[in-house]
Formats: C-alpha cells, sequence, structure tokens
C-alpha cells in the first residue's frame, strides 16, 4: 500500500481522502469502512431490531453473522438472534475483528478456532459453540491475510 499526502489550501480544514486501485478488493472495501468510522464514537452496544423488540448484544458477544435473502441471523455466545437488513450494513457497523467470509456470512476472528476443508473443496471455519461458516475462495486471501498468514 503506497500513502501519499498534498497539502490543498483550498480545502481549509477540510480533509480529502482518495483511495486509487485497479479493482475494489476486500481490502479497498475495509479500508473505506474504517475511514467511514473514523472519529466516530464506537460503541460496545449493538442494536438489533426483531420483529418485537429491540435487543441490544455485545459486539464480543457477536460469534457469527449470516444472511439469507434480507434475513438476518446473529450468532452470539447465548442466543440467536433472527431480524431484516443487509450484510454489508452489518460489516460497517462492526469493528476489525469481524471479516467477511463468503456473500452471506461475518465471522468475529475472536471466536475462530480452525479452518478445515470442507465438502466440494470449499473451506469451513470452525467457531467456538459449535458455530460453523463457510469460506468462500473469493475471501480466503483475505482472511489468511488477517491472520498473518
Amino acid at each position: 500500500m503506497k500513502v501519499d499526502f498534498q497539502i490543498d489550501q483550498s480545502l481549509d480544514d477540510e480533509i480529502q481522502v482518495e483511495i486509487r486501485s485497479g479493482q475494489k478488493t476486500p481490502t479497498v472495501s475495509r479500508l473505506i469502512s474504517y475511514l467511514n468510522k473514523f472519529g466516530k464514537k464506537d460503541r460496545n452496544l449493538l442494536p438489533l431490531k426483531t420483529s418485537d423488540r429491540i435487543v441490544t448484544i455485545k459486539r464480543e458477544d457477536l460469534i457469527k453473522v449470516e444472511v439469507a435473502s434480507t434475513r438476518l441471523t446473529y450468532y452470539t455466545t447465548q442466543e440467536t438472534i433472527e431480524t431484516t437488513g443487509r450484510l454489508y450494513q452489518v460489516l460497517e457497523s462492526l469493528n476489525d475483528d469481524f471479516i467477511q467470509v463468503s456473500k452471506h456470512s461475518i465471522i468475529n476472528l475472536d471466536y475462530l478456532q480452525s479452518i478445515e476443508s470442507g465438502f466440494a473443496g470449499n473451506m469451513v471455519a470452525i467457531l467456538k459453540n459449535g458455530v460453523k461458516a463457510d469460506v468462500s475462495r473469493r475471501y480466503l486471501p483475505e482472511l489468511e491475510k488477517e491472520l498473518g498468514l
């Protein structure tokens, strides 16, 4: 990654950030998400609106988020909560402990126990509390990078 800084007197106190890349990779998406969150207060609670109530969960208790159509399922250390929404919006509201591992799953790296070969050549992330998540080949390099491999 190359970082440049230029002084532009026309911006006054405003900061303008430009990201250039050959394509929009998961790394680029995470950088954009990080920059959008920069300076905002990071709350530990994540509010979830279900059909009959609003539930708050602590981010550190969240193991995995999975989407099927617009139905989101949150797997926590204590319970499973279903709501509606978009996976990319959930990822934007989470911190760097979370990473997308497929088009339909986000996992908390703090709960990752192992990654194993699954059926039909894909990989499966084994998480604590018996939770599993498919890892697609597209997201595997980013996961390996986050793990320092």
